[in-house]
């Protein structure tokens, strides 16, 4: 692993695909994702979507665009670190890399939801600086109930960007 975490970057391509869709259940603990990550966003919305590199090495990856119907707000639709590279700043370098694609395109704010169920998921946005679009008595995000259809709730998060940040 590159210790110096000197990340370099470089948008997605649709070559990337089978590299990735090869490594994506693996890279979410065995999960299903796969069918979450259509070839589709990487034939569309390559310019604003990044791959991560150590090296020659893709080690995670981000999916973004900037949508035409909201042009104040950019989306991450997917993130992923290789397992091996989990906890070495890739995460939070790609989206503030996002951020700052985002910045010099006018957008103003970033988007992008989570599993109710994904605690680290929600722990890192709320870090990052997004708030939930509810929050209940305790502080605790609240998730729009099958906002992906019946029984898939998900916690909405938004991030303001000021022009330095």
């Amino acid at each position: 692993m590159n210790k110096e975490f000197h990340w370099q970057y470089r948008t997605l391509e649709e070559a990337d695909y089978p590299f990735l869709m090869q490594r994506l259940n693996a890279w979410w603990g065995g999960r299903a994702m796969t069918d979450m990550l259509p070839r589709l966003f990487f034939t569309y919305f390559h310019h604003s979507s990044f791959v991560c590199l150590d090296g020659t090495r893709i080690v995670g990856f981000l999916v973004g665009f900037l949508p035409e119907s909201s042009p104040d707000t950019g989306y991450v639709h997917f993130v992923g670190v290789d397992p091996d590279y989990r906890r070495s700043t890739i995460a939070r370098s790609m989206y503030e890399h996002f951020f700052r694609h985002c910045r010099q395109r006018g957008v103003s704010r970033v988007k992008c939801v989570t599993s109710p169920t994904n605690l680290t998921s929600i722990a890192f946005h709320q870090r990052l600086g997004f708030r939930a679009s509810a929050y209940d008595g305790e502080g605790q995000p609240i998730a729009a109930l099958d906002y992906d259809g019946p029984g898939q709730h998900r916690v909405l998060f938004t991030r303001a960007l000021e022009a330095q940040d």
